[in-house]
């Protein structure tokens, strides 16, 4: 079953996300030059996997989706630190945004295994008209 959070969901506010998810601001409309450069200083792998959930703003996204579809398989291990590894090639960029992270994820509940991620659909809007052409 595939997860859509609109905008507004309080499940937002509920994420596993900890140091960079909190404190700064959110990613706002105000903030396109900032995106651009962000995006810029993203190692491929990184703004690969990043861009693949803008492509799907607000979709909970699970670990071996990402695994499978962008990172090339095969699902071994742990695809949940797999993708949790390609996501800290953010920490740069991150650093000198002065923004949060601009992704969730969230811990799968007890007995699952994995995460799941989503980029809001707001900031997916802001990282999408950043790119360029976009």
């Amino acid at each position: 079953m595939t997860l859509f959070l609109i905008e507004t969901d309080a499940r937002w506010a509920q994420h596993s996300g900890e140091e960079g998810h909190y404190g700064a601001p959110e990613w706002g409309p105000e903030d396109l030059e900032r995106a651009a450069v962000f995006l810029a200083e993203l190692p491929a792998q990184t703004l690969r996997v990043f861009q693949y959930l803008l492509r799907n703003p607000g979709r909970s996204i699970h670990c071996t989706e990402l695994v499978d579809e962008v990172m090339g398989g095969p699902n071994e291990g742990n695809p949940a630190h797999r993708v949790a590894g390609v996501l800290s090639g953010m920490s740069k960029a991150h650093g000198n945004s002065g923004r949060r992270l601009p992704f969730h994820w969230w811990q799968a509940p007890e007995g699952s295994i994995g995460a799941t991620y989503a980029v809001r659909p707001s900031v997916a809007a802001v990282f999408l008209a950043a790119q360029p052409g976009g």
